[in-house]
């Protein structure tokens, strides 16, 4: 028989007790959380998994994991994007599930819950819990207990009565890579929101910031906002350029100006930069023309935890085509609007697949 269980308050003992018992003995537990009622199983419980197909109605796994955070998953991530950490930060404990590559090369659903009671549960347990949506497949997610389908309430051994969820919406779900991220489920958040606060930063970088650079990002920038334009879902990161030795505030070279005028582009706006410390600390992925700057950059960019690679995927230096005539400019920005169409292949082909 299935218990129901008021909650009296966030911090009520007794319904941790009781709900972590229940989950420790392999059993289902409806909760509460910030969005819509969930249903929780231990993940290390095989009883619980199988109880947990039977009453989704199909086998969806692997369902999203609710955690306290981020240690939770300990060697199981060995990597947590600079992304992931910044959404983290900014809706975290929250609506938003980030769906992350674990250490096997599987796809991981992690959210740390913004109702405090589940939140708690998930710090008592120990363990990251199951937690899709107390639904059927195809119903609706319940936004209080009394819409839990009759059928399912059957199959659980408890049900934690907190009163209407605050949001009565699904979460946002972000699958997210190094400088890459993928709205697979809308839920709660606005795409601007999310373009605001979930894009990457892809830095590159040359010497001068006057001729290559400059060409690289805005080729780079113009084949990402082409590949969102015919994949809505895609979050295309921000692009920005600096150089290993440039003084601040010099224009495009009027070679590299010429060669994306004749692409239809523009480098009218560009002003460059040096690298500096500030803008490595703000990129997800920096990508050099040379291995020099390659070389040059790499002690600092393992200090922050940027990945840093070359512009070219396939690992050849883009030589400086700086005092040659237009027609050079013109092939090296031929090369340069390839690598970046490969590039960006790449970035969308990191979050194409399904959670």
């Amino acid at each position: 028989m299935t218990t129901r269980l008021e909650l009296i308050t966030d911090a009520d003992e007794h319904a941790l007790e009781v709900a972590s018992s229940a989950l420790d003995a392999g059993q289902l537990v409806v909760v509460p959380t910030e969005t819509v009622y969930g249903v929780a199983a231990r993940e290390d419980r095989p009883e619980a998994l199988a109880a947990l197909e039977r009453l989704k109605g199909a086998r969806r796994t692997p369902y999203s994991r609710a955690v306290s955070g981020f240690d939770a998953l300990g060697p199981r991530l060995l990597h947590v994007p600079r992304i992931a950490q910044r959404v983290a930060e900014r809706w975290w404990p929250g609506p938003v599930t980030q769906v992350l590559r674990a250490a096997d090369g599987a796809w991981l659903g992690l959210r740390v819950p913004g109702h405090a009671w589940t939140r708690a549960l998930c710090e008592r347990v120990g363990v990251p819990l199951l937690l899709p949506s107390a639904n059927s497949s195809g119903a609706p997610a319940p936004r209080e207990l009394n819409e839990l389908e009759p059928q399912l309430a059957e199959q659980v051994a408890l049900m934690v009565d907190a009163g209407p969820c605050a949001l009565g919406e699904a979460s946002t779900v972000l699958q997210v890579d190094t400088a890459s991220a993928r709205v697979l489920r809308a839920g709660v958040l606005s795409r601007a929101d999310l373009q605001a606060h979930a894009r990457g930063v892809v830095l590159v970088v040359c010497s001068g910031n006057t001729c290559r650079s400059p060409m690289g990002a805005e080729l780079l920038r113009e084949a990402l906002e082409q590949r969102a334009q015919a994949d809505p879902d895609f979050l295309p990161p921000h692009v920005i350029s600096a150089g290993t030795m440039a003084g601040p505030g010099q224009p495009a070279s009027p070679g590299a100006a010429g060669a994306l005028a004749q692409r239809g582009l523009s480098l009218e706006a560009h002003v460059s930069q040096p690298v500096e410390l500030e803008l490595l600390e703000s990129a997800d992925l920096v990508l050099c023309m040379t291995s020099g700057h390659l070389a040059a950059l790499a002690p600092h960019a393992a200090a922050l935890g940027c990945e840093l690679e070359l512009f070219d995927p396939s690992g050849e230096s883009v030589e400086d085509p700086f005092g040659a005539p237009l027609s050079v400019y013109a092939s090296v920005a031929r090369e340069l609007a390839r690598m970046a169409a490969q590039r960006v292949a790449q970035l969308c082909a990191s979050t194409e697949s399904s959670a």
